[in-house]
């Protein structure tokens, strides 16, 4: 059978389609929040993401922000540590408060970057290490200690967590399609990177897919060795007669 692939936009190589890794998978399987696309976390660096959204010299509110924030990433994210966020930076005086637009909600306050804000936002892109020296692989953690279960259980959770990534690799294939349909009909003055920023999670789920496969092509091999090795010791062979030999 031909399987179906996909190919990155930008990229030019191919790889197996969410589709195809599904129907390998046997099954849909169930959403699982260990392998979901994880949300931001950590507030040093939800500093700098509030002033490099702010960076460009527009004052926004916090829901705008979130809202700019959704569609540069496609990461879903709340509202309210933006406006945390906004608020702590503001005693920092990183940014200040702005006038509201006529029209505007009153109850949402819009924010401008200071001089001091930019500056330090400057300082940390400029300085800081590279994004992925101490990203977490939660994945790998898991896996490593997946050999201390039952065999069943170990079965249960690699069956688990390739649907699981499948379909999260599915719902990114999906926006990543509708992405480069908003690129499309975007002004040439407007730079979308969002389709780039998809096309790289969705290769980060098919090199998941293709771990899990291998890492249960070793556990398996692994054992049928300590089932090769039992039997070995139980054979009369391993286990020698017990007989002492005949002396002359």
């Amino acid at each position: 059978m031909v399987e179906a692939s996909m190919t990155i936009p930008d990229e030019g190589k191919a790889m197996p389609s969410m589709k195809t890794i599904r129907e390998r998978s046997g099954s849909e399987g169930r959403r699982g929040p260990v392998l979901e696309e994880s949300t931001l976390r950590g507030g040093g660096f939800y500093r700098y993401l509030v002033l490099g959204l702010l960076r460009d010299g527009t004052p926004r509110h916090g829901y705008a922000l979130m809202k700019d924030y959704q569609q540069r990433s496609g990461t879903p994210i709340g509202s309210g540590r933006f406006y945390n966020k906004l608020q702590r930076l503001a005693a920092e005086g990183l940014v200040t408060t702005a006038a509201n637009p006529p029209g505007a909600d009153p109850r949402r306050t819009p924010y401008r970057i200071t001089s001091a804000g930019a500056a330090a936002f400057d300082v940390w892109l400029r300085d800081s290490a590279n994004p992925d020296s101490h990203r977490s692989d939660d994945l790998c953690a898991h896996a490593l200690l997946l050999a201390a279960a039952e065999p069943a259980v170990v079965s249960a959770t690699l069956d688990r967590w390739r649907n699981d990534i499948a379909m999260r690799g599915a719902r990114i294939e999906e926006a990543h399609a509708r992405a480069l349909t908003t690129r499309r009909a975007s002004p040439p003055s407007a730079f979308y990177p969002l389709p780039v920023v998809l096309a790289r999670r969705l290769k980060h789920a098919t090199a998941d897919i293709e771990f899990i496969d291998e890492f249960r092509r070793a556990y398996e091999q692994w054992m049928r060795r300590r089932a090769e090795a039992r039997v070995s010791r139980n054979t009369p062979a391993g286990r020698g007669s017990g007989s002492r030999p005949i002396r002359a």
